[in-house]
């Protein structure tokens, strides 16, 4: 099982000191980097509860420091922080229930250890479940998938930018960084449209759906999502619909 892990220290030099140390030993031991952030502010505002399983956090920071920006939005995941001084370590432990901590500079050995005996097998694979809607799906007679709606940022049938497509009759369930949650699902696009529109999520092209609630940016017909390096475009035949769709969710009333 991958450990996805996210950085936020405000000095960018240690954030690319510690990410080099760990990608070392990433293949080693899974570990997933899904964003770094030089600013706690950011990364509150970006950062999606579900998106991750190991916050290593600068203790001292602007805005938030560590305790504060853990407290928002990792109060359920593994918190490692990263300091220069230990004289607040039972203000830490007294506040959070962290995993670990590691002095600045940062010690690949030390981290190893807080994986080892703290993190691998440990990870609440299941806290999604707590914020999150989860669907079961069937798929024919005899199969069910299941699917947490905020997670899915794309459902598609078309060739994708690595040249990879679904088999025929198929489609791909994408999720954040444009990975595959679930491969080749036997089910159509119309019929996904039908079954998620309730959350959010709408055609726009007979290939594609897409989750708004992860909308970027539209540019006439051209669709950014965040977090995925895919480009969408909406068909001429579902343009119409689509707009007034979307001027609807993006509505205050919506907000």
């Amino acid at each position: 099982m991958k450990i996805r892990y996210i950085l936020v220290d405000d000095d960018l030099k240690t954030i690319q000191f510690v990410k080099t140390k760990i990608d070392r030993i990433a293949a080693d031991y899974e570990l997933e980097h899904i964003a770094s952030y030089t600013s706690s502010k950011k990364a509150y505002e970006e950062v999606k509860p579900d998106s991750f399983d190991v916050l290593l956090v600068d203790f001292q920071m602007p805005v938030y420091n560590g305790i504060q920006l853990a407290e928002k939005i990792a109060a359920s995941k593994k918190i490692i922080f990263l300091t220069s001084t230990t004289g607040k370590q039972a203000e830490i432990i007294n506040n959070l229930e962290i995993t670990g901590y590691l002095s600045k500079p940062f010690e690949l050995e030390e981290f190893e250890k807080i994986l080892q005996k703290k993190v691998i097998g440990k990870i609440n694979t299941s806290s999604f479940l707590q914020n999150d809607t989860y669907l079961s799906i069937p798929i024919g007679t005899n199969k069910d998938i299941g699917i947490s709606p905020e997670q899915v940022f794309y459902i598609s049938k078309a060739r994708n930018r690595n040249s990879e497509q679904p088999k025929k009759n198929c489609v791909h369930i994408y999720g954040k960084n444009d990975v595959i949650i679930h491969k080749d699902v036997r089910l159509t696009i119309a019929k996904f449209s039908e079954l998620l529109a309730p959350y959010k999520f709408e055609k726009i092209s007979q290939n594609t759906i897409i989750n708004m609630s992860h909308i970027k940016e539209r540019d006439n017909r051209n669709i950014e999502l965040y977090h995925t390096q895919e480009t969408f475009e909406v068909t001429e035949k579902e343009k119409s619909s689509f707009i007034q769709k979307l001027a609807s969710f993006f509505s205050p009333k919506n907000h």
